[in-house]
């Protein structure tokens, strides 16, 4: 008995609210719905379960921005069950609540990521306003969401704010000079640039509706384009003497940190991969080539684009001082 009042308080704002859309969903379903019930289903899905999901947690070390997900939840369950035509409430709602919980979220994850990225900044770390952001996020929604958020966010972010210089700081390795990275990018930047207004025009004469969807696109691209080769410039390789590790950066499209200690040897090559087993850092692989070749004792996992995890027992990169890079890391 003891061990039962044990787990209801610790899960009762699972418990609860599950068993409210549950009840919700069976009238929904039996032959005792009716139209007259409709708004008061939907208060129920959008305001009352959220508000008594709320009430469970408040005092509990939940985060208190997940009742925009028991939100969520109520508005798309009420949008796939109740019946079209009674969804004038719910698509009010939809239209003037569901924009300001989505600014208020926003809003919310900005203002955490400040917090973290000063405090951050406080302790000396080598983090920055992506690191900043991806753990505000991470604290408050689910990992894969939480990731594309932090990309989208930081796009803007290098874009349209981040315009200070970096300083160069110690054990930190550039990448964007000797290599083809840079080469690539504004390469592609260029094509996009052009692709953009030919195809607009192209387009046009067919379907004027699709030919500014493709130019809202392709502007979307280049701004992602532009976005990650600033954030490259300011995201150094960086070596942590006091951890002992690398944290090993393709601009916000790639990261992961490495224990020296994991480190079997450093290999300056820039020859052509045939070995399955090694890993391009870039997203962007053979296209950009490599200069040097990490070779680990134990399969690491990195990050790429939005997130995407990989795994690989040697990872291709490119380093602007490689041999200062060997240098350091073998010392």
């Amino acid at each position: 008995m003891f061990t039962l009042n044990k787990y209801w308080s610790r899960f009762n704002f699972i418990i609860i609210p599950a068993l409210l859309f549950l009840s919700l969903i069976v009238l929904l379903k039996s032959g005792s719905y009716s139209s007259q019930l409709s708004n008061y289903i939907i208060i129920d899905f959008l305001i009352i379960i959220p508000l008594c999901y709320f009430f469970l947690i408040r005092k509990k070390a939940v985060p208190k921005i997940t009742i925009v997900s028991v939100f969520i939840i109520g508005t798309i369950t009420a949008s796939l069950l109740i019946p079209k035509e009674d969804q004038s409430l719910l698509d009010w709602m939809k239209d003037f609540i569901l924009p300001v919980v989505e600014l208020g979220v926003l809003s919310f994850v900005i203002y955490k990521a400040r917090l973290i990225f000063k405090s951050l900044k406080k302790k000396k770390e080598n983090l920055d306003f992506y690191d900043a952001i991806q753990i505000a996020t991470k604290e408050i929604l689910p990992e894969k969401i939480a990731h594309f958020l932090a990309t989208e966010l930081t796009v803007f972010y290098y874009v349209f704010f981040d315009w200070k210089k970096l300083k160069p700081s110690k054990n930190s390795f550039t990448y964007t000079k000797e290599g083809t990275y840079s080469g690539v990018l504004l390469g592609l930047i260029l094509v996009v640039v052009i692709e953009t207004s030919v195809l607009h025009v192209l387009v046009s004469k067919w379907n004027v509706g699709l030919a500014w969807f493709l130019s809202i696109v392709s502007v979307y691209t280049l701004l992602q384009l532009v976005a990650l080769f600033k954030s490259m410039l300011k995201r150094p390789l960086v070596y942590n003497e006091e951890n002992r590790e690398l944290m090993l950066r393709f601009g916000f499209a790639g990261f992961v940190n490495v224990s020296i200690n994991n480190i079997e040897k450093i290999e300056l090559t820039s020859k052509e991969i045939e070995d399955d087993a090694i890993q391009y850092f870039s997203f962007l692989g053979k296209l950009c080539g490599h200069n040097t070749i990490i070779h680990f004792k134990e399969p690491i996992e990195f990050e790429s684009i939005y997130g995407i995890k990989k795994e690989a027992k040697s990872l291709a990169l490119i380093v602007d001082d490689k041999q200062a890079f060997v240098n350091l890391i073998s010392e």
